[in-house]
């Protein structure tokens, strides 16, 4: 009988271990929205904690429906360990939702809907983003120093081009090869979108400068470049850029710019010297088109016809670093923008620029896009609410 007792402990013992070990490896997260709205395809970021590792055998499981649900592991500090995951999910108004990490292999295909940064020496030194409602560019040094010598091919600016697309796919690599067998592929539209979005030495759109005494002064192109993610959820990626003059002062920025699935924006993280207040530009291109402005949840858009379409460009920063709007009209082509101004706190800088092309069918009209531009706004200043027990 004494045997029994003692085998039926050991065994209590191994149960409560093999439990305890379990609970070890895995993370239960509970995520709440704060709003009163719905929010659709947010992302989630959640720190490994004692599951970080150099494997990529880490799942999310949604806890209600027991699924897995698409995720992506981040190296943060590129040392070969994921330090933290990210998912997505939507929830409905003050929804809470609870969600388990844990060691495992994933049961989700990839898929070619997802987010893609990429430095593209193919065609001077661009380097282009997109996921799967937008894409975007901006240009190099080797474009700045061949408009520097009187060559053909260069580009000279600091602003940041739009791709309008029309699928939700990636596009970047085909249009690119597109591009090599005949040049301008990319600037007519093969049922997938095109790029005749015009630049020049304007902003674009989110392109920054320093405003001195009712002047604009833009940086120009970059000058280095670092890929941090790659997809499928969110792509990031630092931009170096030389330092300019703005009036008396030396200006240094550093971007760090992010792009999630979902999104028709581009988040801009800039670290800033020699200036507090920093300027988010909007090409207005020929003045034919409506800015329109809410103040008080830190958004402002300008929405033209575009080339027998409508096309809606915008900046968006919380209420901590939106400083207002002005709007700058000149007769010189590229320098006529909508402008917003923005705060630099303890040396940097945050906000959103990007766009919505009615060729995409994403959004019908202005008023459907100044709708999503308050909600945005609304959750940028509210972020879900993340507990990891």
């Amino acid at each position: 009988m004494g045997n029994l007792i003692k085998i039926f402990s050991i065994l209590i013992a191994a149960i409560v271990f093999s439990s305890c070990n379990h609970n070890q490896n895995a993370l239960v997260v509970s995520v709440t929205n704060p709003l009163n709205a719905e929010r659709y395809s947010e992302t989630i970021n959640v720190a490994l904690g004692t599951l970080a590792s150099s494997s990529k055998d880490i799942v999310v499981i949604d806890q209600a429906s027991k699924k897995e649900i698409r995720s992506q592991l981040l190296d943060v500090d590129a040392d070969g360990i994921f330090e933290a995951i990210i998912f997505q999910s939507s929830f409905k108004a003050n929804e809470k939702k609870e969600f388990a990490i844990k060691q495992g292999k994933t049961e989700i295909e990839s898929s070619e809907v997802k987010t893609f940064a990429r430095f593209v020496p193919e065609r001077t030194d661009d380097f282009t983003w997109e996921n799967d409602k937008v894409a975007f560019r901006v240009y190099g040094p080797v474009a700045q120093q061949l408009v520097e010598a009187g060559k053909k091919g260069g580009t000279l600016s600091g602003g940041v081009d739009c791709w309008l697309k029309k699928v939700d796919y990636s596009i970047i690599d085909k249009w690119y090869a597109g591009n090599m067998e005949k040049p301008g592929y990319y600037h007519n539209d093969h049922g997938e979108g095109l790029d005749n979005y015009h630049v020049g030495p304007s902003c674009g759109c989110g392109g920054t400068g320093v405003m001195v005494n009712g002047e604009l002064y833009p940086h120009v192109n970059y000058t280095g470049y670092n890929v941090l993610s790659n997809g499928p959820i969110k792509s990031e990626f630092a931009l170096d850029y030389a330092p300019y003059q703005a009036g008396e002062s030396t200006i240094q920025e550093k971007k760090t710019l992010s792009i999630d699935l979902g999104s028709n924006f581009t988040k801009f993280v800039i670290e800033v010297e020699g200036t507090d207040t920093l300027t988010a530009g909007i090409t207005l291109h020929d003045n034919i088109g409506v800015i329109t402005a809410n103040e008080d949840l830190g958004w402002a858009s300008y929405w033209t016809p575009h080339a027998g379409e409508e096309l809606g460009t915008a900046i968006v920063a919380s209420s901590k670093y939106f400083a207002g709007y002005t709007k700058i009209i000149s007769d010189v082509k590229d320098k006529s923008h909508l402008l917003v101004n923005l705060k630099v706190i303890d040396g940097k800088v945050e906000y959103y620029a990007g766009f919505a092309w009615s060729g995409s069918k994403q959004f019908s009209n202005q008023e459907e896009w100044k709708s999503h531009l308050s909600e945005f706004a609304q959750k940028i200043d509210t972020p879900l609410k993340v507990e990891v027990k």
